[in-house]
């Protein structure tokens, strides 16, 4: 009989542990796995991780039509100590509100992506002109087939920012309104 009612204690208190159906919530392995991993600068001021992000946005579409007034972090017992949840709030906030704005707020090219982006156009225009003068200098089926393939390496060169525009451009382009819908919610940490 001790034994059921210690049990049945157990189970209650890990039910109350876990995320109902109908909470907003994300569930942490480290409060760390909201943050971009190199930002060194006060956790205030940390832009949160895309994937923390989409994690977010992808509850809200879960349970937005229950209109949620508080997102509930399951963060480790563990990482309670060293955590300002104060200034969490305030970088998940601050996140939520650059999310809602154009994607170059929240995730601007990095220096490398915007070198490829320039010599990749600049390898396209150059392979077209090369190619166009190919074409008029020579008639030859074989000169042709060498033409049209120097135009498609072209192209290839732009393959990682066209990449980024369909995958992340386009897709925040339509996201920037769900996640305006919940950047000014209330935080409230569980402990677990």
């Amino acid at each position: 009989m001790k034994r059921q009612r210690a049990a049945r204690r157990r189970r209650k208190a890990k039910a109350k542990e876990t995320a109902s159906r109908h909470e907003f919530a994300i569930r942490l392995t480290s409060i760390d796995q909201l943050f971009w991993e190199f930002d060194a600068r006060p956790i205030a001021e940390r832009e949160i991780s895309a994937d923390a992000r989409w994690a977010m946005l992808d509850e809200w579409d879960r349970v937005r039509e229950l209109e949620p007034s508080t997102l509930v972090i399951y963060a480790p017992a563990s990482d309670r100590a060293a955590t300002d949840e104060d200034a969490i709030s305030r970088a998940i906030h601050s996140g939520l509100d650059s999310a809602s704005g154009p994607l170059k707020r929240v995730d601007p090219l990095s220096r490398q992506e915007k070198i490829s982006l320039r010599l990749g156009l600049v390898f396209w225009f150059a392979s077209i002109l090369f190619s166009t003068g190919i074409d008029r200098s020579s008639q030859d089926v074989l000169a042709e087939g060498i033409s049209q393939g120097i135009v498609v390496v072209g192209w290839v060169a732009l393959w990682p920012p066209a990449a980024r525009f369909m995958t992340e451009v386009v897709p925040h382009f339509f996201n920037r309104r769900r996640f305006a819908e919940f950047a000014d919610i209330a935080v409230r940490f569980v402990w677990v």
